[in-house]
């Protein structure tokens, strides 16, 4: 059921304004208006907020978050928990998956935590209700030196397994695939799957890269091998994405296949990206990631920004930690090469071992030159809206941000909650990192029936503000909105004195500042207008525009005073 909500607007009381330091920065008319669900690194307590940041609803855990967290369909949340280990200490660490309905009760966990295996970081749900759990597997030295393995130390490579949930703290492995049953070495002849590894790229060099942290409390004995932080499901492939930090690539693994399968060749690699070097195609100048997050397709999402098939299309937050050019942040869109009458994805050949998995360049990127005003050394994601934006989670700082497909920023918040509770408005917002955050559009399945009618903000001791929602129109795709577009004509930009718009159907416009303040209207509909802004403060405007029942248009614009 589609959701359109009236104007609203909130008034709150608190602290002065010079002296904001979380919570809602900016909600302009171009963002996509819908729900946000925010889990606070190492907190108990998950919010969903409106998009101006008022708390819609939370759930509280006797754990803290394990990294990721999911709003499911029927309103449930699924959220991942930390369990302590003394045998391991990884970054990331999880081993509990919890969850709640919309009202907070406990409904199911499961635990996944023994000194052989520990769940990490993230986890996929299943169209049939199964969770995907991405863990950590124990390897002695021993058995790592027995697979060719010439650095001594032990590992923990990644597996994944398929849980069917059971009761209220229960499950059965229904499916598992491990990279220990995929790997390739070229150190002894005599050892299982010799090979060149540029000969194998569908399958992981076992002398690739170097541990970190993990092994033992304090990870001072490192075994932490590829530091997996990202899992993402592809239903219409039922193909999974696994994210790999230490090894700076994402991987495609066949999830159609059986557990026996999934140990032989089925299970190998269906394609990996992002650095060449791993298998011995490439040197450092071929790498195009560095330690990132979130791999994920867009399918389920939003639109490519240029328009390619979302199941083939993927949204990768690059952590840019030691980039060539320095260190700085990115948000990568690239499409995936697919063969449609094999049906697979294309592969390198095999006669020329130079060639690398493609594509060789992004289809988008934000920004194009990454630098340190926008940079995450850690955890991070992204999320493409339906209407074209993309949601940014910098998380480190805790910075949630909305960009427009040019780049504009749209809607910006700062975590308000941290491990200690909701954080008071001014104080310095230490601890409030988040792994990823997610938007769910009004018309999301989880809110039928529900009552959404928000309460306060997230941090202690609110700043006064007026906040406007702007809804979307019922059709939130951005075909339409780019169409639509095309026929308004409008300029100069920047403008000092007069700002003519023209169009090929008659409309009233209104100009906004950025907190979405009417600051001058027209309501005549008219093909053409002529606005004097000569009287207006230098300053970044939004022109609205609508129709004679006051429906939007054209899609917003920003307009540049300058005198």
């Amino acid at each position: 059921m589609n959701r359109l909500f009236p104007l609203l607007i909130a008034g709150l009381t608190g602290l002065s304004a010079h002296a904001q330091t979380v919570g809602l920065f900016l909600n302009g008319p171009e963002a996509f208006d819908g729900y946000t669900l925010v889990a606070p690194t190492g907190a108990t307590r998950t919010h969903l907020i409106d998009n101006c940041g008022r708390i819609v609803n939370q759930w509280d855990s006797e754990f803290r978050t394990g990294e990721s967290a999911y709003l499911l369909e029927n309103g449930d949340l699924l959220r991942t928990a930390r369990m302590g280990s003394t045998v391991f200490n990884g970054g990331g660490i999880g081993g509990r998956i919890e969850r709640f309905n919309w009202n907070g009760d406990l409904l199911w966990s499961y635990e996944l935590a023994t000194d052989t295996a520990h769940h990490h970081h993230d986890m996929a749900v299943l169209p049939n209700g199964n969770i995907v759990l991405m863990c950590w597997e124990y390897k002695s030295p021993q058995e790592a030196a027995a697979m060719g393995r010439e650095s001594e130390g032990q590992l923990w490579p990644p597996m994944l397994v398929e849980i069917q949930p059971e009761g209220a703290s229960s499950g059965t492995v229904v499916w598992e695939w491990h990279a220990w049953d995929h790997l390739v070495q070229d150190s002894d002849a005599a050892l299982p799957n010799w090979g060149v590894p540029a000969e194998y790229p569908t399958r992981f060099d076992v002398n690739y890269g170097q541990v970190t942290g993990g092994g033992l409390p304090g990870g001072s004995s490192g075994g932490d091998w590829f530091h997996c932080n990202g899992l993402d499901y592809n239903e219409t492939l039922d193909h999974l994405m696994l994210n790999s930090r230490n090894w700076n690539e994402f991987y495609i693994i066949d999830h159609g296949t059986t557990t026996e399968e999934a140990a032989g060749p089925a299970g190998d690699l269906l394609y990996r990206w992002g650095n060449p070097q791993t298998y011995g195609r490439g040197s450092s100048t071929d790498r195009a990631l560095y330690q990132q997050h979130d791999a994920h397709w867009l399918l389920g999402e939003g639109p490519a920004i240029n328009g390619h098939d979302p199941n083939f299309t993927a949204l990768v937050y690059n952590n840019g930690n030691g980039r060539p050019s320095g260190d700085g942040s990115s948000v990568d869109e690239l499409v995936l090469p697919w063969d449609a009458q094999e049906g697979r994805y294309v592969l390198p050949p095999e006669n020329d071992l130079d060639q690398p998995f493609l594509p060789d360049t992004l289809d988008w990127a934000w920004p194009e030159l990454p630098d340190m005003n926008f940079h995450s050394h850690n955890i991070s994601g992204a999320q493409r809206q339906q209407n074209g934006n993309t949601l940014i989670c910098e998380g480190n700082k805790g910075r949630l941000f909305e960009i427009t497909p040019e780049g504009d920023i749209v809607w910006e918040y700062f975590t308000a909650y941290n491990q200690f509770g909701a954080i008071v408005q001014g104080d310095n917002p230490f601890g409030n990192s988040t792994f990823r955050a997610y938007r769910y559009a009004p018309d999301y399945p989880a809110f039928d029936g529900l009552d959404l009618t928000p309460g306060l903000p997230v941090e202690s001791n609110p700043l006064p503000f007026d906040c406007t929602l702007y809804p979307a129109p019922i059709d939130t795709t951005t075909n339409g909105v780019q169409e639509n577009a095309q026929t308004l004509r409008w300029g100069p930009n920047p403008s000092d004195r007069l700002l003519s718009l023209n169009a090929e159907q008659p409309f009233a416009w209104q100009l906004s500042d950025l907190s979405g303040r009417t600051v001058l209207s027209g309501n005549r509909t008219a093909q053409h207008h002529t606005i004097d802004v000569s009287l207006l403060p230098s300053g970044t405007l939004i022109l609205l525009t609508y129709d004679r029942m006051g429906h939007p248009v054209f899609a917003p614009q920003r307009i540049l005073i300058r005198h």
